[in-house]
């Protein structure tokens, strides 16, 4: 049985996520929960029927009160140490702390065999993939790529209601990513110089940045020698929207 954990508002990426645990498992299960700060954004009429026409086994929309029968503030949390509290998480602390809380509690009531989870929250996968494997639960984590319109935004909730004018703008914030990756791939090695040069590129285009990060993919560490795996992660704001994405690289003995 395959689990795709949702804060709904379904799209195209979560679609995608579907039909690849369709692969993957004779069942599916689409949970639909956001923590109290996020749940006025649930449209769950239209996410249902996005679901029912793509054949998903199951909605599973529990209520508040199931995932915190005793109340929010009374819970058991469940806290990632580190990777909680960098990068996203230092831009919204207690985020990956109830999001870890909310996965424990829907992985124990649902018993996936496989849950997945979209790389465009990157973030947001290593740090199931910790949870899992610290706390030993029998869950294969699958990663799926980031479902992309065709200039390279990121299908996402958070891009829908950009204007036209932010929408011209925003698949600057990609290609800034892929081009490091492909300076990286050539072999530049200095990510302090390339991280600045990313930082500038997107202020030149118009956004204000908050970070561009070069990080290894595993543990979103500082890069250290004789790691390959790499992940170039950035936040930035154009107007009153906050957008996110990153780019994966590995790197290449060129001689």
């Amino acid at each position: 049985m395959a689990l795709v954990p949702t804060a709904g508002t379904l799209h195209k990426g979560h679609m995608s996520l579907v039909a690849e645990a369709q692969e993957r498992a004779d069942h599916v299960i689409v949970s639909i929960f956001a923590n109290p700060r996020e749940r006025e954004a649930l449209s769950l009429e239209a996410d249902r029927e996005l679901l029912q026409n793509v054949g998903a086994t199951l909605a599973f929309v529990p209520p508040l009160q199931e995932i915190y029968p005793i109340g929010r503030e009374l819970a058991v949390a469940v806290n990632v140490p580190t990777l909680a509290d960098v990068l996203e998480g230092a831009d919204r602390p207690g985020h990956f702390t109830d999001l870890a809380t909310v996965l424990t509690k829907l992985f124990n009531l649902i018993k996936p065999d496989i849950a997945l989870f979209g790389e465009r929250d990157f973030q947001q996968l290593v740090i199931v993939r910790r949870l899992v494997d610290d706390l030993f639960l029998p869950i294969e984590v699958v990663g799926c790529a980031t479902w992309r319109d065709a200039d390279g935004l990121a299908v996402a909730t958070a891009n829908k209601n950009l204007t036209a004018e932010e929408r011209t703008l925003a698949p600057r914030l990609y290609a800034t990513l892929s081009e490091i990756a492909a300076a990286i791939d050539a072999g530049a090695r200095d990510y302090e110089a390339l991280q600045k040069r990313g930082t500038e590129s997107l202020a030149a285009a118009g956004f204000t940045p908050e970070y561009v990060a070069i990080r290894q993919a595993a543990d979103l560490a500082a890069v250290r020698d004789g790691v390959r795996d790499l992940v170039i992660l950035a936040a930035a704001r154009l107007n009153a929207r906050r957008l996110t994405d990153n780019s994966r690289v590995r790197l290449i003995d060129r001689y």
